[in-house]
């Protein structure tokens, strides 16, 4: 890679380089609202030209696994999405130097917005997720990882 391209991937990142990395679920911090509560959940955040990509593998209490990805660019503009749950849009975005938002928005009407915050310890980062079905019931969760 030319130093060039690294600088750009660098650019494109925005200052969360801190954010890159694989984190681990602290399930002692972490407040999962209502609903099934996962054995573990494991974020990798990973750089790519203009963004990052962000994987959550899930491990449910009966044992199944779970793994989605999603590519972010930090532009705002929507993109198609289409996960187990939503078909829609995507956006991205940040909102300051330690702050990222994404919002879905499924076909369905429903919608989920997450808020990924770095702390000022970089060995800790906040994943804070509010869900709204299309009957309107909404759940609010908030994740704690820790970096491994």
């Amino acid at each position: 890679m030319s130093l060039v391209s690294v600088l750009l991937l660098f650019a494109a990142s925005g200052g969360s380089e801190a954010a890159f990395g694989t984190w681990q679920m602290n399930a002692a911090k972490s407040a999962l609202g209502k609903g099934i509560r996962p054995r573990s959940v494991t974020v990798r955040i990973e750089p790519r030209a203009n963004g990052e990509v962000f994987t959550m593998d899930r491990v449910e209490a009966d044992g199944r696994t779970t793994s989605a990805s999603s590519i972010l660019y930090f532009d705002g503009e929507p993109r198609r999405f289409e996960d187990f749950d939503c078909s829609g849009i995507q956006s991205a975005r940040r909102t300051d130097g330690r702050t990222v938002e994404v919002l879905r928005m499924c076909t369905t009407g429903a919608w989920v917005r997450w808020i990924r915050r770095s702390a000022l310890d970089v060995k800790q980062l906040v994943l804070e997720i509010t869900e709204q079905s299309s009957d309107g019931r909404r759940i609010e969760r908030r994740l704690v990882l820790d970096k491994r």
